[in-house]
């Protein structure tokens, strides 16, 4: 197994060198110059005068490395690496290909080199701070409310499956296929927004605050944690719920459709034979092998839970990651979103490696031994 995992890691280089470029290009062919933006030259014309204003944004183009070349190499024409002899141009020299190579003199190797060994993203255009302290600010409650709901989706709907597959075609299947075909047609934003009114409005049940996570005048910050976490469920229940219930609803028919299968191996009919408990062939011979449909879900929770969800996120006015990309795409925040595609393109293989080590772990006769 761990051999299979340096080999799948190994692997992963090549694709990850790939987002890389994908990430770098989207920094690169963005439109509007990024150390204006920083800079707030716009702002800054009124109080400045032209002459400073251009060594303002020179001198902080230099800083941060953007007059350096975009690659490790560039290609051009003989003629044009001889401009500055005018007297020995020659027609032929537009067709002579010269390659320069800068070494690690480039935008790409210090942006890389930054990440890695840096954990720097950039600075936001947005607010000024770097990307690495807004990330880190947004990401505990995208983190915390996608875990909460996985945690619930998975416990509520592995015994729904489970059992509706026992009781195929009778009552407790058909109603539970109804309600879950019903959940999984309605729409996130739907039912966030009916939450919203029927238990957050004064006019019906005003059970729970409608949006934020904390009152911002009774908050304090020097509370203990479970003090804190108390303020916080009442935020928190409608926003759980409107994450989860799509989930039941989809991960309970996958377990059906897998547990249903398995009921129809000659093994498990051997088991009933042999006068093995119901209970005993449900829970240690049908659910280990049916869940592997869910372990490949399993592999999407990693990039999932770090993106949030804008739509839910903008709704609740949660200060996640879902919302903080709907704010840098509004405001063309480049850093921001280059950000969390590199991350997001990251944990989605290490989701992907989560799940081979999982499938192994749930069937034994998977090997990685001389894959």
């Amino acid at each position: 197994m761990l051999s299979y995992i340096i080999r799948r890691v190994i692997l992963f280089i090549p694709t990850l060198i790939i987002i890389s470029f994908l990430a770098f290009g989207i920094s690169v062919l963005a439109p509007g110059d990024p150390v204006e933006r920083l800079l707030n030259a716009s702002e800054n014309a009124g109080i400045q005068n032209k002459a400073h204003q251009a060594s303002l944004i020179q001198k902080k183009r230099h800083e941060l490395g953007l007059d350096l070349p975009l690659f490790y190499f560039s290609i051009s024409t003989l003629a044009e690496s001889n401009k500055s002899n005018l007297s020995s141009y020659q027609a032929w020299k537009n067709y002579i290909p010269v390659i320069h190579y800068y070494a690690g003199h480039n935008q790409y190797h210090h942006w890389l080199y930054n990440i890695i060994f840096r954990g720097s993203f950039g600075i936001s255009y947005q607010t000024q701070l770097p990307v690495v302290r807004e990330i880190k600010a947004r990401l505990p409650w995208s983190l915390a409310l996608s875990f909460i709901s996985f945690l619930l989706a998975f416990g509520i709907s592995i015994p729904i499956g489970m059992y509706a597959a026992r009781y195929k075609g009778r009552f407790f299947d058909k109603a539970s296929s109804l309600l879950l075909f019903l959940l999984y047609a309605l729409p996130n934003f739907l039912v966030a927004t009916l939450l919203l009114v029927f238990f957050a409005n004064p006019q019906f049940l005003n059970w729970f605050p409608e949006s934020g996570v904390q009152d911002a005048l009774n908050f304090n910050e020097d509370w203990p944690f479970l003090t804190k976490l108390v303020h916080w469920a009442p935020y928190l229940v409608l926003p759980i719920i409107t994450y989860t219930y799509g989930a039941i609803a989809l991960l309970s028919r996958q377990m059906r459709a897998g547990a249903v299968e398995i009921f129809d191996n000659e093994y498990i009919k051997t088991a009933r034979a042999k006068g093995l408990p119901e209970g005993k062939i449900l829970w240690k011979h049908v659910f280990r092998n049916a869940l592997m449909p869910i372990i490949t879900l399993f592999a999407n929770i990693f990039p999932t839970a770090f993106v949030g969800s804008i739509i839910i996120e903008t709704i609740f006015a949660l200060p996640g990651m879902g919302r903080e990309i709907y704010e840098a795409i509004l405001n063309y925040d480049y850093p921001v979103i280059v950000a969390v595609f590199t991350i997001f393109g990251f944990l989605t293989l290490v989701g992907y490696l989560v799940a081979d080590i999982l499938y192994a772990v749930a069937d034994p006769r998977i090997s990685y031994s001389k894959s």
